[in-house]
């Protein structure tokens, strides 16, 4: 059996309060059902030409797998997309060192990414560095990605308690990140997705300024119109200061069916 989703997106991007320029980059890909949401870093504008290039190059990546005429017959496994996010990723990777080594402007620069696609009944998450991952159904929020962070590593080392680490004064220190060096380290998770899920891509920028409850309630007033629901949350980050980009992407998944084998082939 496989299954077909009907999904609805919306994104906003914003340079916040204090940065000169934004180093944020998001691509949605309604016709793919795929979202990717990066955060850049570097020197001068080198932060924004990498998260550029990467959501740039996983998009492309992406829309040609899905274009091809193999994938056009036959429902791709979870396997084989996992397989697509990681070459992705791996291929951005490449693709921003490629850009550094060429321009000295931009030696260093590198970014945050975190990508999700609908596949089948599944929700494929792949990410690397601090820009997380939510998933709200009935009401309740929960972050199903986890942060390649200095602090992260001490919370789960025990070293300091989640309320504490609101605080800190190295939460943007990340362990990894694209286009740093050759070999990346992505993680890569399936979740079930049910009707009705709003999943939520997010920059630091976000989260650095509302914490969980605030972000929930704000989704819990807002979620029934996304364009509406991400404005809210960019002016509520703004709002506490806006101390870096902020970016929001939501995919609401509005209905799945269910359909044969047979289905599918006469539907291609």
């Amino acid at each position: 059996m496989t299954f077909q989703h009907v999904l609805e997106f919306a994104g906003l991007t914003d340079i916040g309060q204090v940065r000169t320029h934004n180093e944020d980059a998001l691509e949605i890909c309604a016709e793919g059902g795929f979202v990717v949401l990066a955060d850049g870093m570097g020197g001068y504008n080198a932060g924004e030409v990498a998260s550029t290039i990467t959501t740039d190059v996983i998009s492309k990546t992406l829309q040609a797998r899905l274009a091809s005429q193999w994938v056009q017959m036959f429902a791709p496994s979870s396997a084989s997309v996992q397989r697509w996010l990681l070459e992705a990723i791996e291929a951005a990777n490449t693709s921003v060192i490629d850009a550094a080594g060429l321009n000295s402007e931009y030696a260093g620069m590198g970014t945050t990414v975190v990508a999700a696609f609908c596949h089948q009944d599944k929700l494929l998450v792949a990410h690397v560095g601090d820009s997380r991952a939510y998933r709200f159904r009935a009401d309740a929020l929960i972050q199903i990605t986890h942060d390649h962070s200095v602090l992260q590593a001490q919370i789960d080392a025990g070293l300091i308690t989640p309320e504490y680490a609101q605080f800190s004064p190295i939460k943007n220190l990340i362990t990894r990140a694209v286009g740093v060096q050759p070999d990346i380290e992505i993680e890569i998770h399936e979740h079930p997705m049910e009707e009705r899920d709003l999943y939520m891509l997010c920059s630091d920028g976000l989260t650095d300024m509302l914490n969980h409850d605030e972000i929930q309630g704000l989704m819990r007033a807002t979620s029934s119109d996304l364009n509406a629901c991400c404005r809210t949350l960019v002016d509520a980050a703004n709002a506490y200061g806006g101390r870096d980009n902020i970016s929001v992407i939501l995919l609401r998944v509005k209905e799945i069916r269910q359909r044969s084998f047979i289905d599918h082939i006469f539907a291609s």
